[in-house]
């Protein structure tokens, strides 16, 4: 584990995909120096492009000399902020080189990248940390009651997450890292039922077990004319008879006011507890109808999990999420591709 007695120095592989937040957020931590945003130089011109775009707007170098970003001389983590197809080989190379790494989520997008990135940070002792939600304040609230017993056991939990289709042009990248599953993995299954396998696992503590999905493509055109689906319903049975729904999809307007909405419905033998994004915010109502102002709960609990990442590799701690625990997200997302193939329940590999 990295323990920098001046700075955590901080590579990018690639910035390509939320590169811009997350250079942001670090680079405003006193604790951290930026040293530069690094390409493969045999990648198509239009990442080499996007990638040097998030470096210049960040005020940080920019090499296509991958190796030398990945020389532990240089830098002491490295964040993955690539397409979603190469999230495993360039956590991989980062590990192997004998660094600390951060990924986007998805972690990978196969089960099996998933496996060889969970063995290579346990062969070469490195924290693998992963982008997650698990430290939204909502969802932190929540499994706070749990563990107080104030709903008893959690029996079924149901939970929905939207990004909103009116903000598609400016919240993503480009499209294609979305449709395109040479560059995603998938359609939205790929991209957000991780963030829902993630909640029930954290307020459960329990795996998932089997799956089942029905999906579609039912508002975009773009996702339609790819062959990949912008809506889905999964249920999960998960250990000891406990069950989840969820519903995640992009929707032409989502129920927020920011780009992503969540909410999660946890029916206990004791109680009943409801977490939502929204809460607490302000609504205004005005000519054009009601206006909706509240934090944009993914970036606080990005905010707060890089944070947190931050906190354990410059004072040596444990890193709460790692490649471990993607993992198990990553298996419910095979496992529910798996289920829309069969047409029926797929146990979780």
């Amino acid at each position: 584990m990295s323990t920098p007695t001046t700075k955590l120095r901080v590579a990018f592989a690639s910035g390509v995909r939320h590169a811009a937040d997350y250079l942001r957020i670090l680079g405003a931590d006193p604790r951290v120096e930026l040293v530069a945003v690094a390409e493969e130089p045999d990648t198509p011109g239009w990442v080499r492009a996007d990638s040097r775009r998030a470096a210049e707007r960040a005020g940080v170098a920019y090499t296509e000399d991958l190796g030398a970003a990945l020389d532990p001389a240089a830098a002491d983590l490295v964040v993955v902020c690539s397409e979603p197809s190469r999230h495993a080989r360039l956590a991989l190379a980062a590990l192997e080189a004998g660094l600390d790494v951060l990924v986007d989520k998805p972690v990978a997008t196969t089960l099996a990248d998933a496996d060889a990135v969970v063995a290579a940070a346990d062969s070469a002792g490195r924290v693998c940390a992963v982008v997650n939600r698990t430290h939204a304040p909502a969802l932190r609230r929540t499994r706070g009651w749990v563990e107080a017993g104030h709903v008893g056991l959690p029996r079924h939990l149901d939970l929905e997450f939207f990004a909103s289709g009116a903000h598609f042009a400016t919240s993503v990248e480009r499209p294609e890292l979305v449709v395109d599953t040479a560059l995603s993995g998938g359609g939205e299954i790929m991209n957000f039922l991780g963030y829902c396998a993630d909640a029930a696992h954290y307020l459960t503590g329990l795996r998932s077990l089997e799956v089942h999905a029905l999906a579609g493509s039912l508002f975009s055109p773009a996702h339609e004319a790819a062959g990949v689906e912008d809506a889905a319903v999964v249920t999960l049975q998960l250990e000891r008879g406990v069950t989840a729904t969820i519903t995640l999809g992009r929707v032409p307007y989502a129920p927020g006011g920011t780009p992503t909405t969540s909410s999660v419905r946890l029916l206990g033998s004791h109680g009943h507890a409801i977490a939502d994004d929204e809460k607490p915010a302000v609504t205004r109502f005005g000519p054009d109808g009601a206006t909706t102002l509240a934090a944009d709960a993914g970036q606080v609990a990005l905010e707060a999990y890089l944070r947190h990442v931050v906190d354990a590799l410059t004072v040596g701690g444990p890193v709460d999420y790692t490649a471990a625990q993607a993992r198990e997200a990553v298996a419910v997302i095979d496992a529910a591709y798996r289920s829309l193939e069969a047409g029926d329940v797929v146990a979780v590999r």
